[in-house]
């Protein structure tokens, strides 16, 4: 009994402290306060900001994080874009509490994607497809649920910015449909074939 009540006692301990220890990535949806002077102008000029925190992010210090922009046609990848990296770029790398956003604009045929730092702006500009007209395309947190675990060395899924599902018989019309958590590409445009999407990565290296 005591043996069973040991090894029970260390899993829980061994547990808390890999959750405390844990890296994850908040998510959270800047919205100003509805009918202020900035929620009229940022929804007149479509204009989307999505901030990210870590937790734990003292153990981040010191490595290299690269981003990238995946634009989708038709499901497949049509345009790749390092938008950011530590080692190519020689770029600082991370530093004290550790945080940036993503704010998006889709204006005359065109979607800007700006990563704004502490003391620096990324931007960056695709051509999309006439049919979408201005403020057509929407940023999407990955998963507004949970926040997501980093893994150093691995790629994942931060960001999505998509037009909304229009056709009921692929589910419920809208945007909130197509952003329930991680993209599967493949089975993802099975299910819906917006034929344009765009995916940003974030992947932390030593």
């Amino acid at each position: 009994m005591k043996k069973a009540f040991l090894l029970i006692f260390t899993f829980l301990i061994s547990y808390s402290y890999g959750q405390e220890n844990k890296i994850e990535i908040i998510s959270k949806l800047d919205v100003p306060s509805f009918g202020s002077r900035e929620f009229i102008l940022e929804s007149f000029q479509g204009i989307e900001k999505i901030d990210l925190t870590f937790t734990n992010s003292e153990k981040l210090i010191g490595k290299n994080y690269k981003i990238i922009i995946q634009k989708y046609k038709k499901g497949k990848v049509a345009i790749e874009k390092v938008a950011k990296d530590t080692k190519r770029d020689e770029d600082p790398k991370i530093g004290k509490d550790f945080k940036f956003s993503i704010v998006t604009q889709q204006l005359l045929n065109n979607e800007k994607i700006t990563f704004a730092f502490s003391n620096s702006y990324n931007k960056n500009i695709f051509e999309v497809n006439s049919k979408y007209k201005d403020n057509t395309f929407s940023l999407r947190e990955i998963s507004n649920q949970k926040p997501l675990e980093i893994q150093i060395g691995k790629e994942i899924q931060i960001a999505l910015i998509t037009p909304p599902n229009e056709n009921s018989e692929k589910g419920e019309l809208g945007y909130c449909e197509v952003t329930k958590g991680y993209i599967d590409i493949e089975k993802w445009y099975k299910q819906y074939e917006l034929d344009e999407f765009f995916l940003i990565y974030l992947t932390i290296e030593d």
